[in-house]
C-alpha cells in the first residue's frame, strides 16, 4: 500500500487520485490556509507506479527539493514531497522489499565508474551527492547522511539488493568518509569499501545499481611547509638564511597536528584516557558533531589499542545532548560501566569504554578549546624556546680606547720620532 506520512500520521493514496492541499476538497487536508486548495494530485501510472502533478499552474509543489514542472513525475518509494509547506514523504510497500544477497561477482560487474585524475582531498564542508541516475542532489549535513532501502532514510534507493540502512556519508576532521553498513557492499570507484573509506572530490559512489558522484569544498589552507632548525644541515640546494623555529613539546609518540583552519574550529568536546600506563591522561579533542572513534586512521578519535574495532563507535551531537551509538564493534561500547544496544545518551560527564580503552567525555561550554588537534597531547602544550638575544657589536668608530693603550701609542711614536730625527742629522 502506498502513503504518504507527515511526521507519525499516514495518509493512504487511492487507486485512481489523490488530491493534496488545503481545505474542503482536499482528500490528504493540510493543515494551512484553506484559500489555498487543492495543489498537487497523485495519479495511478500503472499497477505499481504512482506519479504526482501541480494541481494548478501556480502551485507551488517540490519533490526532494526541486520544484515540480508542468510535466507529471513518477514517484519513488522515499522521495520528500513538499506541499504548502510541509514535507511529507512517500513509502510503498510494494517498492520496499527485503534485502536479497547478491553475489559480490554480480556486483562488481556492475561498478564500472571510476574517478580520473590523480585524488583531491576535501574540506569537512559543503558535502554533496549527486545522482547520476535522474540528477537530483542532496546535501549531506553535518549529522551524516544515510543512504538505504528504508522510507527513513536521507537518500532512499528502493531495490532489492540494498539494505535499509545501506551506507552512511559523514563529516569527520580529515574531510568526508563513506561508510559501509550492508549486506552487498559500498563501492566508491569500482572497488569495495572495507567499512569505511575516506572520499575525494569527484568519487563515484555505488549503492546497488544507482551511483552517487561525490563533491565538497576544497581545503581552506594547506600546512605551511616546515621552517629548518638552527644547526641543523642543510641541503645543497637550500639558500643559507639562518631562520628560528620555536619548537613544540609534545609526547614522543603524538604526531604535531598540521596548522590548518580545520584545528582553529572551536572544541565542542574532549575525550580523556582514564587507563593506568604511559597514555594515562591524554586528551583527544572533537571539534565536530560528529565524531568516529576506531583503529582505523580515517577515525577522528584513533586509539590503536588492539581491544578497538576498525571503526568502533561514533560520538554524536544532537538537539537534546551528546549520544554514544555503537557500530556493531567486536569488543562492546560502553557507557557508565554498562554496555550499549544500538545508541545512548551522554548525561553529565560519564566514563564511556570502547574495547578496553576507558575515557572520559567531558562536553566543552562555550566551545572553549583546551587542548590542540586530534591527537593526544599533554601540559603544557605549547613551550616555545626562544634564542637568546646576541650581545651588540661595538662601533669601531664611536667606541673610545682603555687609557693604558693609548698612553704606549705615544711613547711608540715619539720613539720612532727621535730615530728619524738622529738619522736625518748624522748624514748631514
Amino acid at each position: 500500500m502506498a502513503v504518504l506520512q507527515l511526521n507519525d500520521q499516514q495518509f493512504p493514496l487511492t487507486e485512481a487520485s489523490t488530491r493534496i492541499g488545503a481545505g474542503a476538497d482536499a482528500d490528504v487536508a493540510l493543515p494551512g490556509d484553506a484559500a489555498l486548495g487543492v495543489q498537487a494530485v497523485i495519479e495511478r501510472t500503472s499497477s505499481r507506479s504512482l506519479a504526482i502533478r501541480r494541481a494548478a499552474p501556480q502551485a507551488q509543489v517540490r519533490v526532494n527539493g526541486v520544484l515540480l514542472g508542468p510535466e507529471p513525475t513518477p514517484l519513488m518509494h522515499g522521495d520528500k514531497v513538499e506541499v504548502v509547506g510541509l514535507e511529507l514523504r512517500f513509502a510503498d510497500d510494494a517498492q520496499r522489499g527485503a534485502t536479497q544477497y547478491v553475489s559480490m561477482d554480480a556486483i562488481s560487474a556492475l561498478a564500472g565508474a571510476r574517478r580520473s585524475g590523480t585524488a583531491r582531498p576535501t574540506a569537512a564542508s559543503g558535502g554533496r551527492l549527486v545522482s547520476l541516475v535522474d540528477g537530483k542532489e542532496y546535501t549531506v549535513p553535518s549529522g551524516g547522511l544515510v543512504i538505504g532501502r528504508d522510507a527513513g532514510c536521507d537518500v532512499v534507493i528502493a531495490r532489492s539488493e540494498v539494505s535499509r540502512r545501506h551506507a552512511e556519508v559523514a563529516p569527520t576532521e580529515q574531510g568526508y568518509v563513506v561508510r559501509d553498513t550492508s549486506s552487498n557492499g559500498v563501492y566508491v570507484n569500482g572497488e569495495r569499501v572495507k567499512g569505511s573509506q575516506l572520499l575525494a572530490r569527484s568519487d563515484v559512489i555505488r549503492v546497488g545499481g544507482e551511483e552517487f558522484r561525490f563533491y565538497a569544498d576544497m581545503p581552506a589552507t594547506l600546512p605551511a611547509p616546515a621552517l629548518p632548525v638552527p644547526g641543523a644541515p642543510r641541503s645543497p640546494d637550500e639558500p643559507a638564511v639562518e631562520r628560528l623555529q620555536p619548537t613544540l613539546a609534545f609526547r614522543p609518540d603524538a604526531a604535531m597536528p598540521p596548522l590548518t583552519a580545520e584545528s582553529e574550529r572551536p572544541a565542542l568536546a574532549t575525550l580523556e584516557v582514564l587507563n593506568e600506563g604511559v597514555s594515562k591522561g591524554s586528551r583527544y579533542t572533537i571539534r565536530t558533531p560528529l565524531a568516529h572513534v576506531g583503529r582505523g586512521a580515517h577515525n577522528d578519535v584513533r586509539l590503536t589499542d588492539e581491544s578497538v574495532s576498525e571503526t568502533h563507535a561514533k560520538l554524536q551531537r544532537r538537539d537534546d545532548g551528546w549520544y554514544a551509538v555503537d557500530m556493531n564493534s567486536t569488543n562492546g561500547t560502553y557507557v557508565g560501566g554498562s554496555r550499549i544496544t544500538g545508541e545512548r545518551r551522554l548525561d553529565g560527564v560519564p566514563d564511556v569504554r570502547f574495547g578496553g580503552v576507558k575515557m572520559r567525555f567531558t562536553p566543552v561550554e562555550g566551545g572553549a578549546a583546551e587542548a590542540v588537534g586530534a591527537g593526544p597531547v599533554t601540559a603544557p602544550e605549547r613551550q616555545r624556546t626562544l634564542p637568546r638575544a646576541a650581545p651588540p657589536i661595538p662601533d669601531v668608530a664611536t667606541t673610545p680606547a682603555p687609557k693604558g693603550r693609548g698612553l704606549l701609542w705615544v711613547l711608540l711614536a715619539a720613539a720612532i720620532a727621535a730615530a728619524v730625527f738622529f738619522v736625518l742629522r748624522g748624514r748631514a
